[in-house]
């Protein structure tokens, strides 16, 4: 090969030029490819992360917000000393122990419409807890403190690091009403640089 090139009237200068140049070409080109790569990563997981998040926050949001929703409204209303709701006032504010306080909320809401509160097909009392990194449903109507609840987050992929409730109730015109604030604060497991932290105030409109 260098006698070919010599004979084109190259120097072994020119040559050594020439492979080096097309050595950083090279080295760019993967600092490139390198670069590219690794912002797509980084945007994946921030999609992914931010996806997971507002799927926990919507589904909570949606349940809390029909706390003590009751079918037989109705004949309440007709007769509110003998058919007092079931329902109301079921929202109560807790923690599984050694987790943060107001990290667990129970509540129950009448799925069927038919005036009791069910305790299973469908189990109508609800909630959700913080618990090892992980937001967890209520199952079969257990406190904040007993086993028995099933995870929504997968800890291994998200981590939840901050989930806080808390009740506010105002008043105007005499007329009461009632919210939730949700607090969530979640890192991509593998990647805790990747955080975020959403907040939202929700109208109980059927809680007493």
């Amino acid at each position: 090969m260098l006698e070919k090139w010599r004979q084109r009237g190259g120097s072994l200068v020119e040559l050594m030029i020439s492979m080096l140049l097309g050595m950083a070409s090279l080295s760019m080109l993967a600092s490139v490819t390198g670069y590219s790569v690794g912002t797509n990563a980084k945007l994946i997981g921030q999609a992914r992360l931010t996806e997971e998040m507002r799927a926990a926050l919507f589904l909570i949001s949606r349940e809390v917000r029909r706390a003590g929703l009751n079918g037989d409204s109705v004949s309440r209303v007709q007769d509110p000393a003998n058919k007092p709701s079931e329902f109301a006032s079921s929202i109560v504010v807790g923690s599984y122990p050694g987790e943060m306080s107001d990290s667990c909320i129970l509540f129950s809401y009448d799925m069927n419409l038919n005036g009791q509160v069910d305790k299973k097909n469908p189990n109508e009392r609800l909630g959700f807890r913080l618990k090892d990194g992980a937001i967890e449903v209520r199952q079969a109507g257990a406190s904040c403190d007993e086993p028995g609840w099933q995870d929504l987050t997968d800890s291994q992929m998200l981590e939840i690091t901050s989930l806080s409730f808390s009740m506010v109730m105002t008043t105007s015109n005499q007329v009461t009403r009632y919210y939730v604030d949700i607090d969530l604060l979640g890192q991509l497991s593998s990647r805790p640089e990747f955080n975020r932290r959403y907040q939202q105030s929700v109208m109980v409109r059927a809680y007493d």
